[in-house]
């Protein structure tokens, strides 16, 4: 009875255990990667103790790919070094490539190497096509109360992000052809500088268009130069086919004043070119805010057919009015006007006005904007987004009848 009660199993839900038996294969197949394993840590141990200085070395053919002339792009050191040593060797040996041509308005617009010193510099076109090197003017300004702190840097299109970084696509944008910059330091005033950048593109357009992007709203007109304002620290401006930046280190009085010193001296000394700019000049004067005026290359008001458009704000009659303006041929400029009309005939309502002074024009409602629209000769304009037609309308007229220039 004794012996019963002790082989009694457990109760409740307890069972007792019962040990698997573990299959001869499992048994085979963990003693073969035991094995693998101790195989695999040995012929580590034993690679790892030896040496292989070739496992590091450069293999040369692997870059025989990159030993051939460079084309489209911007040359290497080596390969500009070289064609500057045969240039210097033999000045009148012919180039299988002749250089771009640069604008010859301005003493930057040879220039196009980053990093260069003072009369040094390269040029590289910008497309498919590698050029020689050029030499570039050093910016030589010469102003009492400042010297040079630094040589003159060059630089192209290519390189220009190495100078100014992330803003450098938009100058591309509007087609730059060279920056030349120059740091000048205040001589009685340790620490404080003035900066020039003078940025050289291909037309007086484009130049125009780059400094009415970057344009400060809040910056004051300039009494010197009519496409240029100033702020705290700087003056900024369009002269011929050169953007300018003057920007002092500090707002310090005497390096302010010097500052301005040089953006009139630049003003003065860049030659003028305003071809291209016919839509500017046209702009009115009268009740103009400085600061509103901008350049729209295409598309502009959403028609294929406006491009290189100048736009501009007016006070006028206590409302500000946004005022556009294109010059183009004649049949060009009438034919856009035709196909306008019609687009806001097609989305919208349109009343044809009377003419003054053999101008045609048109007043629209269209997507809850007003606009009153003319055309004369190769003048096309006209005022958009107006919230009083009737006075978009009188500023139409004052400017055809030549009220307000």
């Amino acid at each position: 009875m004794a012996l019963l009660q002790k082989n009694k199993p457990p109760g409740g839900n307890r069972h007792s255990f019962v040990r698997t038996p573990i299959p001869v294969s499992e048994n085979l197949i963990c003693v073969v990667l035991l094995v693998i394993i101790a195989a695999i840590g040995v012929a580590i141990f034993l690679k790892g103790r030896h040496f292989d200085p070739d496992r590091f070395n450069v293999k040369v053919s692997s870059l025989n790919s990159t030993s051939s002339s460079v084309v489209g792009k911007s040359q290497t050191i080596a390969a500009t070094t070289e064609i500057e040593s045969d240039s210097t060797k033999d000045s009148t040996k012919s180039q299988t490539t002749p250089p771009r041509p640069m604008p010859t308005e301005s003493p930057a617009a040879s220039t196009e190497t980053g990093g260069a010193t003072d009369g040094e510099g390269g040029v590289e076109g910008v497309g498919a096509r590698s050029t020689p090197m050029v030499k570039g003017e050093p910016l030589e300004i010469v102003l009492e109360g400042m010297k040079p702190m630094s040589p003159t840097e060059f630089y192209n299109a290519d390189n220009l992000y190495e100078k100014i970084d992330g803003r450098s696509p938009a100058y591309q944008n509007f087609h730059v052809q060279a920056l030349r910059c120059r740091t000048f330091a205040v001589t009685s005033l340790p620490g404080s500088f003035v900066d020039v950048y003078e940025y050289t593109f291909d037309s007086a357009v484009d130049a125009f268009g780059m400094f009415s992007l970057e344009r400060d709203p809040k910056g004051k007109p300039t009494d010197f130069i009519a496409d240029g304002y100033y702020g705290d620290m700087g003056w900024f401006f369009r002269r011929g086919l050169v953007y300018v930046q003057i920007i002092a280190s500090d707002q310090n009085l005497q390096t302010i004043t010097l500052a301005e010193a040089l953006a009139r001296n630049r003003a003065r000394e860049l030659p003028e070119n305003d071809h291209g700019l016919e839509g500017r000049l046209m702009l009115p004067t009268k009740g103009l805010i400085p600061q509103s005026v901008s350049f729209i290359p295409d598309n502009a008001q959403g028609q294929a057919e406006l491009r290189d458009v100048f736009v501009a704000a007016y006070s006028f009659d206590g409302e500000r009015i946004p005022f556009f303006i294109m010059a183009a041929k004649p049949d060009e400029a009438s034919r856009a006007w035709k196909l306008f009309h019609d687009f806001c005939m097609r989305f919208g309502k349109v009343e044809d006005l009377p003419d003054v002074k053999g101008s045609k024009i048109f007043s629209a409602q269209l997507f809850g904007k007003s606009k009153v629209v003319y055309v004369r000769g190769g003048e096309l304009g006209g005022v958009f987004d107006v919230s009083d037609v009737n006075k978009g309308q009188a500023f139409i007229e004052h400017y055809l009848r030549g009220e307000n220039k």
